[in-house]
Order: C-alpha cells, then structure tokens, then sequence
C-alpha cells in the first residue's frame, strides 16, 4: 500500500523485462515493491510451465505470490485505489486471480479501481469489466499516449472525491 494525500493506493503492475535490447519475459511488481515472475521465454525456464502464451511460459504461482495479496478487498476503504495492471490472457490462467477479480467487479465498489484490459473483445468477464456501469475506458494510441495521463488522473480524482 502506498499513501498519498489520504489516498491508500493498493495493487500490481506487469513489467517488461528486457536485455539487451531482447524481450526476455515480464515480471509482476506490487505497488509495495514485492517483484516475481510473471512470464519468461520459454528458451530461458529450466523446467516445463503448464500455461503458455507465444514464446512465454508463465509462471502462474510466482504471479499469484504477488499479485494476490494486493487483491484483498478487506482493506480498501472509500478512500482507496486499487490499480490492476493488468487483467489479461496471461494473468487468467491463474483461476484464483480471475476469481478475485470476478469478485472485485460483481459488488457495489465504495472504492475506485484502475485497471488495464485488452484492447480487443476477449474473456466474459473481462467484456463484463468493460461493460461494467461504472466503467470509464480509454484506448491508449499513439497520438494520445503522451497527454491522456492527465484526463485518466482526473477521472481518478472526481471518483475518489465523491466517495
């Protein structure tokens, strides 16, 4: 959790990670700093993974050692932001993370949710997030990417000041 003008901001976030200029995975990275694997070419693991995507095995109990403790909707108040970067094909092997998230959408919220989806219409319960009535979605372009921080922040602001 981390704090920031009475604001308690909870969550993950996925990272690339590169070397040498070569994508060589993705990691998940608590708001708290925890760091574990999410996803690492299959070239790179030692042993068999059960979920794959592309040329990535992920790591689904690494992911969930991270992620799942972010997701505890116990402590969230009204003055909380949970950020849920990201909810995904990677992410939703894990049926423990998608039930968490089922379960973080299917109530009334009293606290405000920034997540990341996919772009192109997946998973139920993801098109249940997007078509959800208290949803605002961006698309994130190219022309957009460096200025719609400031409208998303602002969303952010309105929703936690009328809570």
């Amino acid at each position: 959790m981390v704090a920031a003008n009475n604001i308690k901001v909870y969550g993950f976030y996925t990272e690339e990670i590169r070397k040498n200029r070569v994508r060589e995975g993705f990691d998940v990275v608590s708001l708290d700093g925890l760091r574990g694997r999410l996803a690492r070419d299959l070239a790179l693991l030692n042993s068999p993974v059960k979920a794959k995507v592309g040329k990535y095995g992920v790591l689904i109990e690494e992911f969930e050692n991270v992620a799942l403790p972010c997701l505890n909707e116990k402590q969230f108040g009204s003055q909380s932001l949970l950020v849920i970067d990201e909810i995904g094909k990677m992410e939703f092997f894990s049926n423990a993370f998608k039930n968490k998230i089922k379960n973080i959408f299917d109530q009334q919220l009293n606290y405000t949710v920034l997540a990341t989806i996919p772009i192109t219409k997946s998973d139920k319960l993801i098109e249940n997030i997007r078509n959800h009535n208290k949803a605002k979605v961006w698309v994130v372009t190219y022309e957009n990417r460096n200025h719609i921080y400031e409208e998303i922040m602002q969303e952010i602001e309105t929703s936690l000041s009328t809570k």
